[in-house]
Formats: structure tokens, C-alpha cells, sequence
């Protein structure tokens, strides 16, 4: 057999090999290169749920507040009370004169699972075959199943069913984490809620956000770290929050 003969031979199966790979997983490699390219542009996707390593609570006096039926403890007694408001039906803004805020919006307990529903590239059928019937019963629940989605599950290996929906909640993914999320996503829980803290205290953006969920509702706590401020915004300081959240009767109280 002639060399010529051999290459030809040889070309006509890697042009086979090619063919068989493009019509078998074609799809998932064009979009795992779009995921790849998806974590150029916004490479918090990669982030995933992790445990808080510091679980202490701050000690310091404080206010007990209660918004939207629900009553916590926040550890700084400067609250500005003229500057501190409800903001609409759902939305508290409390102001304190170290510069720092804390903003409290409330929602109602299926809010996410109806908007991604909504979208009409999400088939609910192929989420429930994937992730069961549980990443739809709750926000909680499908919160979890996105932030848990990162860019190295999908691979050119997968169904191109698989690999569409797991990258359009990627992409999902990038447009609900908020800022400060750069510096790490933590599963947490206060009282009857579940849900995710995004960001550590103090990280550059100056914010950092708790997103909770109930069976009842669902509460999103905004936390604004002054820059240079005197008053530093802790983990302890969340965690104290965190811990004496519980329902209260009243709709607002505030006591030294």
C-alpha cells in the first residue's frame, strides 16, 4: 500500500470521526464553548454554595425591629429615625448615622419559580426529569438548583437536552446573583427561612445581601457598608440578625 493510499485512508476516518462526533455531540460542544465564553464575561457563575465557617454572634446593644410580621435583632443602637422608612407595600429602609443601611424587601413565597417558569426556553418537564419534582415545589429549592449549576457539569458528552437547559440556567445564574456575590455564596438559616447569603462583610463592592424562603414568604435583606465609615459591618453582626429572626404580631417596633 502507497503512502498517498495510507494518508488518504487515514484522512477519510479522522473525516469520518469527525462527522460522527459533530452529529453526536455537535450541539453540547458549541454550547459548552458559549458556557466557557459565559464565564469570561461573568465569572461569578462558577460560584457555588459553600458553609459559613464563622457562626458567632454579635454582642452588641442593639434595636429590635419588626417588619412584614416577622421581629430580629439589629446589633447597632444608631438607628436614624428620621431618615429610616417604609418604602411601598414591601420595602423597609433603615438608615443608621454610621453611614450604613439596611434595606428589608418582602415577598411572596412562589415569586422565582413563577418567573422562571415564565420564560418559555425553560421546559419545566426536562427541570423535574433532571432535578426531580423538588427544584419546583419552592423558591428555596430552585434557588439551590441554580446557584448548584456550574460551568464544569457541562460537558460535550451530555444530551443536547441536558446540556441546553443546565446553560440557560447558567445564564439564569449570572443575572440573579447580586453584588458582592464575588466574594462567595453561603447556605444559611434563620428560624423558619433557608436561603443564601451573597457575599462576605467588607468585600469591595460595599454590599452584601441575604435572600431567605418560607413555605409563607420570602424576605431579602440588602446590607450597605458605608466606605470608610466608622461602623464595619461583620459576620457576626449578620448572624445576630439571622438568629432572632422570628414572627412577631406587631407590624413595627423599634426599642433601644
Amino acid at each position: 500500500m502507497s503512502r498517498r493510499t495510507r494518508f488518504l485512508i487515514g484522512l477519510g476516518i479522522t473525516l469520518l470521526g469527525c462527522v460522527i462526533y459533530l452529529w453526536f455531540f455537535g450541539f453540547q460542544t458549541v454550547i459548552a464553548l458559549e458556557v466557557r465564553y459565559l464565564v469570561r464575561k461573568t465569572p461569578v457563575v462558577r460560584m457555588a454554595p459553600a458553609q459559613l465557617t464563622d457562626l458567632s454572634i454579635s454582642q452588641s446593644p442593639g434595636r429590635k425591629l419588626s417588619y412584614f410580621g416577622y421581629e430580629f435583632e439589629v446589633p447597632w443602637g444608631d438607628m436614624d429615625d428620621a431618615k429610616s422608612k417604609m418604602v411601598g407595600d414591601n420595602k423597609a429602609m433603615i438608615v443608621f448615622q454610621s453611614g450604613n443601611s439596611l434595606s428589608v424587601w418582602h415577598g411572596s413565597p412562589r415569586a422565582f419559580v413563577n418567573s422562571v417558569l415564565s420564560n418559555d426556553k425553560i421546559d419545566p418537564n426536562t427541570l423535574r426529569r433532571m432535578y426531580g419534582d423538588e427544584a419546583l415545589q419552592s423558591d428555596y429549592a430552585l434557588y439551590r438548583t441554580i446557584l448548584e449549576i456550574t460551568p464544569d457539569k457541562i460537558t460535550p458528552f451530555m444530551s443536547q437536552r441536558d446540556a441546553a437547559s443546565q446553560a440557560i440556567l447558567l445564564i439564569v445564574k449570572g443575572t440573579i446573583l447580586p453584588r458582592g456575590t464575588e466574594s462567595g455564596v453561603f447556605a444559611v438559616r434563620a428560624g423558619e427561612f433557608s436561603g443564601f447569603q451573597f457575599g462576605r462583610p467588607a468585600n469591595p463592592s460595599g454590599e452584601l445581601s441575604v435572600r431567605l424562603f418560607s413555605d409563607s414568604s420570602s424576605l431579602n435583606f440588602i446590607f450597605i457598608q458605608k466606605a470608610g465609615g466608622p461602623a464595619v459591618i461583620s459576620q457576626p453582626d449578620i448572624n445576630r440578625i439571622l438568629r432572632t429572626l422570628h414572627g412577631a404580631t406587631s407590624q413595627f417596633v423599634a426599642k433601644p
